[in-house]
């Protein structure tokens, strides 16, 4: 049978808020399929599905058609989550614009990771000074509003405002995934005493020589492996590792809990192969990831020289502390 051509809209609206690479162009048709189909039918579309544009490459070009919906007298649009996409201050701004109109219903809005500055900051400030009756949460956490930024909004906010600024910090307004960067030391008192730290802490080489490191009981007496002094939390962590080939064969870059076993050559102790670890493990010419001893080979070219690869990890919602 026939649909209704209008449900088959819906239908396409709803297929393209829950893709993961919506482009400028995909925003202005979801604005405008809502417009059209909340005017002829006179019904609320599911408008709220577009809290799923997290993380879906959107750019400041993209917040002029995301406006207009927030300034529809027909959108019960209350949820809008764009984190992770790369707005910037202008792209705020047009939100804000939206933001500040009187027909306005949104109760949430999701920035966080969306390289924000006090200058993004003062353009909300000033919608929520104009419009501040329905805002309940405000996410700005990973940018970089600064203490101006801050203070702007919390002198404009309401006392049943959620704001929420942490992890914020000037790194947090670079480009792409370094924005989450962290900067990472080795902690000498987990180094197998066959590895030798230098440069602060931050290079580690395998000597196959014992080294005079006192007996530590953190320290792994099996496997050549050593852990980072810092712990990784929060929601996303950026960090680059150099790395050249070991007389092994292979060199293992992982993510574990602090628990992990230290004592002897078990699968409990080595990275990846256990349920506490997760290794990207990095050969002459092949790479491969590790969980529990179950491995996945990842295509991809050999290095460019023979001698030394970085590799850039990111690890996401994550949190490895004990």
């Amino acid at each position: 049978m026939l649909q209704h051509p209008f449900v088959i809209l819906i239908h396409i609206l709803n297929t393209v808020l829950l893709s993961k690479t919506i482009s400028q162009q995909c925003v202005f048709i979801v604005c405008v399929c809502v417009c059209v189909c909340v005017c002829v039918l006179c019904v609320c579309v599911c408008v709220c599905s577009l809290h799923r544009l997290g993380c879906c490459n959107l750019t400041e070009g993209c917040c002029d058609d995301l406006a207009s919906v927030l300034r529809s007298p027909h959108s019960e649009l209350s949820d809008l989550e764009l984190r992770d996409n790369e707005l910037q201050d202008s792209g705020v701004r047009a939100l804000s614009a939206g933001l500040e109109d009187p027909v306005c219903k949104l109760q949430r809005l999701g920035l966080s990771g969306c390289r924000v500055t006090e200058r993004g900051c003062d353009s909300l400030a000033s919608a929520l000074r104009s419009n501040p009756s329905h805002l309940r949460e405000l996410d700005l956490s990973y940018n970089h509003p600064g203490d101006s930024g801050v203070r702007a909004l919390s002198a404009a906010k309401l006392d049943t405002l959620t704001l929420l600024v942490d992890h914020g910090g000037e790194s947090r307004n670079k480009p792409g995934p370094r924005k989450y960067g962290c900067q990472l030391t080795l902690d000498p008192n987990t180094a197998h005493r066959e590895l030798s730290l230098s440069e602060g802490n931050r290079k580690v080489t395998n000597t196959w020589r014992e080294q005079p490191d006192p007996v530590h009981p953190e320290r792994f007496d099996g496997w050549h492996q050593v852990l980072c002094r810092e712990s990784l939390s929060g929601r996303c962590c950026y960090w680059e590792a150099e790395w050249s080939e070991s007389e092994w064969g292979v060199v293992h870059i992982a993510v574990t809990y602090k628990g992990i076993s230290r004592k002897g050559e078990g699968d409990d102790c080595l990275f990846g192969r256990n349920k506490n670890s997760w290794s990207l493990d990095c050969y002459k010419h092949s790479y491969s990831v590790c969980h529990n001893k179950n491995q996945t080979h990842i295509p991809a070219p050999p290095p460019t020289a023979e001698s030394e690869c970085v590799m850039m990890m990111m690890v996401k919602e994550c949190v490895c502390t004990e």
